[in-house]
């Protein structure tokens, strides 16, 4: 059996993608299998680490506003739709499971045409506009919140958003001497997804002009920031003589995690479910746009106990650095929102969709 696993754009559909691909290379049934993405660089660098086959198509955003970037998406969706078809031709699969967002439409649309078993997952607990529309032809819906159930007729169950097994790997340890850190110190990992935030960033880097200096002594910071702000966050740690690694991007996001003590984060689904797995209190800053499939995100774990959600349009550096140092000095509420957190989680996601599409 062939799959083929559409899961391009960005990090919170590449990585349920990858997640899904490594529980079916365990499965005898599955002879081989090929992702579909973006021609995007940080993209190609991701999918050469999992050592699997991989397509790219043309990206084609829909926009409606803007009539020449209206006629641009046509000319590419145009172009992505041919070079799915091309791609199915030569794979042939037997499965196409789509992740959703712009980059899987073109491919599982195509699929559906081709008559092949079209299965969609859903990160977000507010779905996207592709993954309604190719719901209506896929074979099964998969969800990571059980909110998102009554945006799909039917077809629908419950899986969670599948995490990268070796996540759950790593000894915190072996994590902390990796970045060459202190196991006395409070450890922050800030991250703003696959491409860093720059609004998060910015906040980190005026925070710590507010530290006092016994306040320095306590913390140390991994800090991934992307490619725009490495150079201006790692000199501005260094000034303010904080203990800080700073990175544009982390190939091995799992030893940054077991290194935590808590996660500074946006809300992307991918995110709160490995940051959830691994029963790490965070501070969630929703992304306001795209949607705000970010707030939905994060008010859903919220509610259960297991993050602190900060809205970006009240926060301001002293309100983040209070909400750091409350958690810090209290470490009943930091074990409280770990637990929580673990409750929310669906560990066994990657293993319970891999079964899901093969059974169905």
């Amino acid at each position: 059996m062939k799959v083929l696993i559409a899961c391009g754009g960005t990090g919170g559909h590449i990585f349920p993608g990858i997640s899904l691909a490594q529980e079916l290379k365990t499965k005898d049934a599955v002879k081989d299998i090929i992702l579909v993405g973006t021609n995007h660089p940080l993209e190609r660098k991701i999918f050469n680490l999992t050592g699997l086959p991989y397509a790219f198509i043309p990206t084609a955003k829909l926009t409606v506003y803007n009539p020449v970037k209206y006629l641009l998406f046509l000319i590419r969706f145009t172009a992505a739709s041919f070079k799915s078809i091309w791609i199915l031709l030569r794979f042939n699969p037997d499965i196409v499971v789509g992740f959703g967002g712009y980059a899987s439409f073109p491919i599982c649309i195509s699929a559906a045409i081709f008559g092949k078993r079209l299965f969609i997952h859903e990160q977000n607990c507010l779905p996207g506009l592709a993954n309604k529309i190719l719901s209506v032809f896929a074979k099964g819906v998969a969800i990571s919140y059980k909110q998102s159930c009554g945006f799909f007729k039917e077809k629908v169950v419950y899986i969670g958003n599948p995490i990268r097994r070796q996540l759950l790997e790593n000894a915190k340890e072996k994590a902390v001497k990796s970045f060459d850190l202190s196991l006395e110190k409070f450890t922050i990992l800030v991250m703003g997804g696959s491409q860093g935030s720059h609004r998060i960033n910015m906040l980190m880097r005026d925070l710590v002009g507010l530290l006092r200096d016994e306040d320095r002594g306590q913390i140390q910071i991994i800090h991934i920031a992307g490619v725009r702000d490495y150079t201006i966050l790692r000199d501005r740690y260094r000034d303010c003589r904080i203990e800080a690694k700073v990175f544009d991007f982390v190939n091995d996001i799992g030893l940054a995690y077991a290194s935590a003590d808590l996660v500074i984060s946006r809300a992307g689904a991918t995110a709160i479910f490995e940051i959830a797995a691994l029963g790490l209190p965070s501070i969630l800053i929703p992304y306001r746009y795209a949607g705000g499939h970010q707030y939905y995100n994060a008010i859903a774990i919220e509610k259960e106990g297991g993050a602190i959600t900060a809205d970006e349009s009240e926060l301001t550096p002293a309100i983040l650095k209070d909400k750091i140092f409350e958690l810090k000095n209290n470490r009943a509420r930091l074990n409280a929102i770990s637990e929580c957190a673990r409750r929310f989680s669906v560990p066994d996601a990657a293993k319970r969709l891999a079964d899901y599409i093969l059974e169905i």
